[in-house]
């Protein structure tokens, strides 16, 4: 079955295929299309790396049916998901491993021990979710399969049937491939940059040729610029994007996490410095040391144990904004976004502030338990809005708890 609809007609879809691709971003456009004429014309398409891109092929229009379950069970490492089709012998079926989608789709019940047999020759650390009467337990029984309790980090049956009332996500509709490559920048040529260029170009070359031929006519008189009331404005948005400073909190998380020996515990980060408080479990601090001299970071020892610093490597600053928006417009865009992510009200609005030709507000986004790859997609939902981030802090234990500090600007 390539898709699974629900009772208030959502598809959620069985890709052809996934894979992860590890190449530049610039080099993409050939192999997707590739992968498209042979698997659909439909994608997803998301980042996991700095060169490596997860993406999903399918001939139907939906929803990622295995990221979506993952996604409502906050992303673990391992899960396992299992519930009972009703007045069916088959049952829903997710399996992730190593932070992907092993496998999803419905399988007859009878075959469920088969698909799960393959990872008892494995580590394991999976949470287990089941509904219904399901040939799963998570202790040894007649008729049911069962792990080693050493590969089980939770069982748990669930109170009611997840399938008919789970959220669906955004971030993992599946879309035309030519649309998602412009979404991403993938393959377009830059029209819109090289009309400013050659627009500029004839302007200045208009504008010697008058002065050439007038200059002996004209007198010399010197007239100051007229004041820019937006000069303010422009300035504050001529910073660092705040979805490329997002991103690479979230790639530098991913790095502390190979200290050998030491886990990073919290963070700090603001204007491209973060500060990384780490804990030993059990090691010298002659491989800390060590680590921060492969990986540019500075040590410090405080009263309370040792600290990193480290300078994010920011790209070139964004260029000047073309228009101002509306400031409500502006922070429903935000919280908009940050729903097809996270469930509740997790965008926090401060008190708006007029300034002479615009306004601003500061918006807290807070965090609780997320993984890298979607703080990662949080960062990406901020992407070509009028924002500056202020402010990062982040606990770092089963995943990331936080909040993300951001300055909005309108009028």
């Amino acid at each position: 079955m390539a898709y699974l609809t629900r009772d208030d007609g959502e598809h959620f879809v069985i890709p052809s295929y996934r894979d992860v691709i590890s190449k530049r971003k610039a080099q993409l456009k050939d192999d997707i299309l590739e992968l498209s004429s042979r698997y659909g014309e439909y994608m997803t398409f998301h980042r996991r790396g700095l060169a490596q891109f997860e993406v999903a092929f399918s001939r139907e229009a939906g929803y990622l049916f295995g990221e979506c379950v993952w996604h409502y069970f906050k992303r673990p490492a391992e899960l396992i998901y299992c519930e009972v089709v009703p007045e069916t012998t088959e049952a829903y079926l997710v399996i992730v491993k190593d932070g992907s989608v092993y496998l999803d789709g419905t399988f007859p019940l009878e075959n469920i021990a088969e698909e799960l047999l393959v990872f008892t020759t494995q580590p394991n650390q999976f949470e287990i979710y089941v509904y219904g009467d399901i040939p799963l337990s998570d202790h040894a029984e007649e008729g049911k399969f069962s792990f080693d309790p050493a590969s089980i980090k939770s069982f748990n049956v669930l109170p009611e049937p997840l399938f008919q009332h789970m959220p669906v996500v955004k971030a993992y509709q599946l879309q035309l491939v030519d649309v998602v490559l412009r979404q991403h920048g993938i393959g377009v040529f830059p029209v819109k940059y090289v009309l400013a260029v050659v627009v500029l170009l004839g302007m200045a070359w208009m504008g010697f040729t008058y002065l050439t031929l007038h200059r002996k006519q004209m007198p010399v008189i010197t007239i100051p610029p007229p004041a820019n009331p937006f000069l303010e404005y422009n300035n504050i948005l001529a910073s660092n994007a705040p979805d490329v400073e997002v991103e690479l909190v979230g790639l530098t998380v991913d790095m502390l996490t190979t200290m050998p020996g030491w886990i990073p515990t919290d963070l700090t980060y603001a204007g491209g410095k973060m500060t990384v408080n780490v804990k030993s479990l059990g090691t010298d601090a002659e491989f800390l040391y060590d680590w921060a001299e492969h990986n540019n970071a500075t040590v410090e020892i405080l009263p309370g144990g040792f600290s990193l610093t480290m300078a994010l490597p920011l790209p070139p600053k964004r260029g000047l904004p073309d228009k101002i928006y509306p400031l409500d417009r502006v922070i429903i865009s935000v919280i908009d976004r940050m729903a097809a992510l996270m469930p509740g009200n997790v965008v926090k609005v401060g008190m708006s502030k007029t300034q002479r030709v615009y306004k601003e507000s500061d918006l807290r986004i807070e965090m609780f338990e997320v993984s890298p790859d979607v703080l990662m997609m949080i960062g990406q939902q901020l992407k070509d809005l009028p924002l500056v981030l202020t402010s990062m802090t982040l606990k770092i234990n089963h995943g990331l708890t936080g909040s993300i500090v951001l300055q909005a600007l309108g009028n």
